[in-house]
C-alpha cells in the first residue's frame, strides 16, 4: 500500500512540476515578453511661459500680434480668435489658419460656418456611447475658454471645449422639500404648481426631491429658469443646493485640448500633445481634426491640391465636382484590424505622409511628422459645404469601432466600442512655404527630396549603364499529395535554383544583365512559409550550395539575388507559430486577426478557396522583434545579395488586445526598429509597396504604385512618389505578365513617364503545375512564354532610361490631356503622348501613342 501511495504521489509531483514548467514557459515566452517596448518613442513636453508679443514696426498682418520671426517668416496670432497667420518675407504672401472672410461665406451655414473659424474639431463618444462633434470656435473661443502660453519660437493655445455652465441653468436637480417651498411661496399659484409638478421624491438621495427627467428639456428648463429667477433663486442658491446634495450633480462633458505653433526656418510646426488632453463627464475623444482650413483657397483663386493617392493626384480648385464625395485616404492604408471584411475594389495606398496646396505664385507642402500611421488625409472643393478648397489631416487618437450585434437590426445593431486610454502621441504636421520657383507639384517633390537627402534618408544611386530588370521567381509551392489515400501537403519545385540560373542565362543572352531576382518560396516550406523562427532551405530546390551558386552567377553579370521573406502575415499552416497567442487581437481575447483570400462569391477576404495556406494571421507587433532577431541572426550564413521584405514595408497593423493595446503608431516604432536590425545585417533590402518609413533602409521597391485611384474628385494623375525617389532608389510596378490587361505600348509609355523598370514573375515549370495550389492565381508565369516580349520591352525602355539611372526628375508637366513632359536634372527630357492622335509640342511632332527623347548626350 505504501509503495502504491509513493507511486501516486510521485506521479502527482511529476504532473505538478510539468504544469508549473509549462505555465512558467508560457508566461516567460508570451505574457512577459516585452522587448517591443524598447522601440517605443517617448515625447517631451515644453513648459509654457507667459506670452509676450514681439515688437513689430512693420505690422505685416493686420489685427494680429507678432509671435515669432526669423530670416524668412513671421508668425502672427489674434489673441481673441486664436487664429494664426504666417507672413513670408520672400514674396509678401500671408497664409491664414482660417479664411479671413468666413462670416461672409454664402455657402456655409450653421456649424459649417463655425468650422471655418475653428482650429480644432473633435469627435467623441459620451458615457452613454452617443457620438458627438465639437469645434473650438463654438465650444471654446466664443466663451473665452482658452489659455495662451508662450513657447520657444512659438505659442500654445489650450482650449476647454464644453458648456461650463450648469446643463439645467439655475434649476436645481436636487433640492429639499422645505427649500423648494420657500420659493414656491413667492410665486404665482400657477407658476408654483408648475414648478412643484416637475419634482419627484428622489430614489437615490434620501430626503431630497429630484428634477423629473421629463422636465429636463430645453424649452421647459428655459421657462423654469425664468420663474425661479423671478422668485429670487440665484446661481449661489443653486450651488448651495448642489453641495447639500453631496455633489450628486452629473459631471458635464468637457475636453481640454492644446495646440502648439512653432516657427521653423522655412515653415511652421503644428503640434497637439495628447498627453495634455483631459476629458470629463465620461466622454472620450477618438478623432481630432487639425487646422482644417489652413491655407484654404477661395473661389476666385487658381491652383490645385496635391494628395498622396497612389503615385499622386491633383485636385483642381473649383473643379465643379460638387456631387463627388470628398477625397479621404488613410496614410499607409487602413489598419487591417479595422478594415471591412468585404473587399469591393482594389485600391492603391497612400504611401507618403504629405499633401500640398499650390497657388499662382506660392505653395505649401504639409508633411505629417508624428502620428502619420494614425492620420487620414482629406480634401474637398468649394461649392459643397463652403466656398473654399481645402486639404487637411485628422488623427485617430483612440480606437473606436461600431461592432455588429447579431440578432438585431437598425441602429441598435451597432454597439460602439471605445478604447479606454487615449494614445500618448505628439501629433505634428509641418507646413513648409514654397516660393514661386517651387510653386508646383514638381517643386514640392524637389523640396521633399532635398530634405530627405539632407536627413540621410536618400542616397544617390551609383552610375549605371542599364536599368534593372525585376524578376520574381517562384520556387517551392505547397501542393496536396496523397499517401495510401491520406492527403498531406508537399513542396513542389516550380523553379529550382539551377533552373533559375537557366532563366537568368536566357536573359543574359538577350543582353539583360542587371537582374534583380526576387526568389520567393526558398525556405521553411516554400512560398507560404513557416514563421522564420529559423531558416531551413528546401532540398527540392537544390540546397544552400545551389542558391549561392545562383547568386554568384547573377552577381557576376551585374545583378542581384534577393531572398524573399514574410514576417507580418503568417500562413495558417505554419507549424511554429502560436496563432492564438502571437496574433494581433481585435478587442477581445477570442477574436484574432485572421484573414484569407477574397471569395469571388461573397467578396469577403476570409476564404481559403480550398487551400488552408490562403488563411493567414497578422503577427502582433509585440512578437515581431523575436522573429526578426532570429532571422537576422541566420540570414548572414547565406550568401545572397539581399533580403526581400514581402510585407514589412507594405502593411502596418495594431494589436487591440484589451489588456495590452499596441496602437499603430507604436507598431510603426517597432517596425522601424526592425528595419534597422535588418539593415545592420549588411545585405541589400528590397521592399514591397514602399511605405515612406521604409525609405532609409531600402535599395529597391517592387510593386510601387504607378498609378492613382480614379476617385471622382481628383483631376490628374502624377508620378509624385517617383519624382521624390528617382535616382536614389530603384523601383518597379506590379508584374506585367500578371496584369488584367496587357497593351505593350501602354506599358512602355507608362514606364517611361514614371521612370520605372519592368517587372515580371517567372517560373521554370508551366503554370498549370500550380493550378491545384493556393498560388493558382499565378496563371501565366512560364518564362519562355514571356521571354520575347520581356526582351523587346526591356531593350526599348533601357535605351531611354539608361541615360537617367542616377538622375532626379526635376519636373513633370502635363502639357495637354494625355501629353506629358518629364525633365531630369542631367538635361534629358522625355515627351510622352498617350493619345490616339498626333500632337505638336515644343516644336516636336509626337505621333499617336509615342514618345520622343531630347537632351541625351
Amino acid at each position: 500500500m505504501k509503495k502504491i501511495k509513493k507511486i501516486i504521489l510521485s506521479c502527482v509531483a511529476v504532473l505538478l512540476v510539468g504544469i508549473i514548467g509549462y505555465y512558467a514557459h508560457y508566461f516567460v515566452k508570451y505574457v512577459w515578453y516585452d522587448e517591443y517596448k524598447n522601440s517605443l518613442v517617448k515625447y517631451d513636453y515644453e513648459t509654457g511661459k507667459e506670452f509676450k508679443a514681439l515688437d513689430d514696426s512693420e505690422n505685416s498682418v493686420a489685427n494680429m500680434v507678432l509671435v515669432a520671426e526669423n530670416e524668412t517668416l513671421k508668425l502672427y496670432t489674434n489673441l481673441e480668435t486664436t487664429e494664426i497667420a504666417v507672413y513670408d518675407k520672400r514674396n509678401g504672401v500671408t497664409t491664414y489658419s482660417n479664411p479671413i472672410n468666413a462670416d461672409n461665406d454664402t455657402v456655409a451655414m450653421g456649424v459649417n460656418k463655425s468650422f471655418l473659424k475653428s482650429q480644432i474639431i473633435i469627435d467623441y463618444y459620451s458615457e452613454s456611447r452617443t457620438s458627438g462633434t465639437m469645434n473650438n470656435y463654438d465650444m471654446s473661443i466664443k466663451n473665452n475658454q482658452f489659455v495662451t502660453e508662450g513657447l520657444e519660437n512659438g505659442i500654445r493655445f489650450t482650449y476647454t471645449f464644453g458648456d461650463l455652465g450648469s446643463p439645467t441653468g439655475i434649476v436645481p436637480i436636487y433640492i429639499t422639500a422645505e427649500r423648494l417651498q420657500t420659493y414656491l411661496d413667492k410665486m404665482e399659484k400657477a407658476d408654483a404648481r408648475n414648478i412643484k409638478n416637475k419634482y419627484r421624491e428622489s430614489k437615490t438621495m434620501e430626503g431630497f426631491l429630484e428634477l423629473a427627467s421629463g422636465a429636463q428639456k430645453k424649452a421647459t428648463l428655459t421657462k423654469m429658469n425664468k420663474i425661479l429667477e423671478a422668485a429670487g433663486y440665484t446661481a449661489e442658491d443653486y450651488q448651495a443646493d448642489m453641495a447639500a446634495a453631496s455633489g450628486n450633480e452629473a459631471e458635464i462633458v468637457t475636453f481640454t485640448v492644446p495646440i502648439e505653433y512653432r516657427l521653423t526656418d522655412d515653415g511652421l510646426d503644428v503640434s497637439v500633445p495628447t498627453s495634455q488632453i483631459t476629458e470629463t463627464g465620461g466622454a472620450k475623444i477618438y478623432d481630432i481634426q487639425v487646422l482644417r482650413y489652413f491655407g484654404a483657397a477661395g473661389t476666385d483663386e487658381n491652383g490645385y491640391m496635391v494628395v498622396p493617392n497612389g503615385s499622386g493626384s491633383l485636385i483642381n480648385f473649383n473643379n465643379g465636382k460638387t456631387t463627388a464625395p470628398a477625397y479621404n485616404q488613410f496614410v499607409y492604408g487602413m489598419d487591417p484590424l479595422v478594415m471591412d471584411y468585404t473587399v469591393v475594389e482594389n485600391t492603391e495606398s497612400a504611401r507618403l505622409p504629405l499633401f500640398g496646396i499650390k497657388r499662382d505664385n506660392s505653395a505649401i507642402l504639409a508633411t505629417i511628422e508624428n502620428g502619420d500611421s494614425l492620420a487620414n488625409i482629406n480634401a474637398d472643393i468649394s461649392g459643397k459645404l463652403n466656398s473654399y478648397n481645402y486639404v487637411y489631416t485628422n488623427f485617430a487618437v483612440r480606437g473606436a469601432e461600431k461592432l455588429a450585434m447579431f440578432g438585431t437590426v437598425g441602429q441598435q445593431s451597432e454597439l460602439p466600442t471605445v478604447e479606454k486610454e487615449m494614445y500618448n502621441l505628439d501629433l505634428k504636421v509641418k507646413y513648409t512655404f514654397l516660393t514661386k520657383e517651387n510653386a508646383s507639384y514638381s517643386g514640392m517633390a524637389k523640396y521633399y527630396r532635398d530634405r530627405l537627402i539632407s536627413e540621410g534618408t536618400l542616397t544617390a544611386n551609383e552610375d549605371s549603364d542599364s536599368i534593372p530588370f525585376y524578376m520574381d521567381v517562384i520556387g517551392g509551392v505547397k501542393q496536396t499529395a496523397h499517401f495510401i489515400g491520406v492527403p498531406y501537403l508537399e513542396v513542389y519545385p516550380m523553379t529550382t535554383f539551377k533552373e533559375a540560373g537557366k532563366i537568368a542565362d536566357s536573359l543574359f543572352a538577350s543582353d539583360i544583365t542587371n537582374l534583380r531576382m526576387n526568389y520567393q518560396g526558398w525556405f521553411n516550406g516554400g512560398y507560404y512559409h513557416d514563421i522564420p523562427y529559423t531558416i531551413k532551405g528546401l532540398g527540392k530546390l537544390g540546397g544552400k550550395g545551389d542558391l549561392e551558386d545562383l547568386t554568384a552567377k547573377v552577381e557576376a553579370a551585374g545583378g542581384k539575388v534577393f531572398a524573399d521573406v514574410a514576417f507580418q502575415k503568417v500562413t495558417y499552416i505554419a507549424k511554429h507559430f502560436r496563432y492564438d497567442v502571437e496574433s494581433s487581437k481585435y478587442y477581445a481575447g477570442g477574436y484574432i486577426a485572421q484573414f484569407g483570400a477574397v471569395s469571388p462569391v461573397s467578396l469577403r477576404n476570409m476564404s481559403s478557396l480550398g487551400y488552408a495556406e490562403n488563411f493567414y494571421n497578422l503577427i502582433s507587433p509585440k512578437f515581431l522583434p523575436r522573429y526578426i532577431d532570429k532571422f537576422a541572426d541566420k540570414i548572414g550564413d547565406y550568401n545572397v545579395t539581399g533580403i526581400s521584405l514581402r510585407d514589412l514595408g507594405d502593411s502596418l497593423q495594431s494589436d487591440k488586445k484589451r489588456t495590452n493595446v499596441i496602437n499603430r503608431e507604436d507598431a510603426l516604432d517597432v517596425v522601424i526598429d526592425q528595419f534597422k536590425k535588418l539593415d545592420n545585417v549588411g545585405k541589400d533590402i528590397m521592399v514591397n509597396g514602399g511605405n515612406e518609413y521604409a525609405l532609409p533602409y531600402t535599395d529597391d521597391i517592387i510593386n510601387m504604385p504607378l498609378s492613382h485611384n480614379a476617385f471622382y474628385l481628383v483631376d490628374d494623375e502624377i508620378p509624385f512618389y517617383q519624382m521624390v525617389v528617382h535616382g536614389f532608389v530603384d523601383y518597379t510596378g506590379t508584374a506585367i505578365n500578371l496584369s488584367d490587361t496587357y497593351d505593350k505600348t501602354e506599358v512602355l509609355l507608362r514606364l517611361l513617364e514614371y521612370g520605372a523598370a519592368p517587372h515580371f514573375t517567372f517560373t521554370y515549370e508551366d503554370s498549370n503545375k500550380i493550378k491545384y495550389s493556393a498560388l493558382n492565381k499565378l496563371y501565366s508565369t512560364q518564362y519562355e512564354d514571356w521571354l520575347n516580349d520581356a526582351t523587346i520591352l526591356y531593350t526599348e525602355l533601357n535605351g531611354v532610361l539608361k541615360n537617367v539611372t542616377n538622375s532626379a526628375i526635376v519636373s513633370h508637366d502635363i502639357i495637354a490631356p494625355g501629353v506629358k513632359k518629364v525633365t531630369y536634372d542631367n538635361g534629358v527630357i522625355i515627351y510622352i503622348n498617350t493619345n490616339k492622335t498626333a500632337i505638336d509640342v515644343d516644336g516636336l511632332n509626337l505621333a499617336a501613342r509615342s514618345y520622343v527623347t531630347e537632351g541625351v548626350k
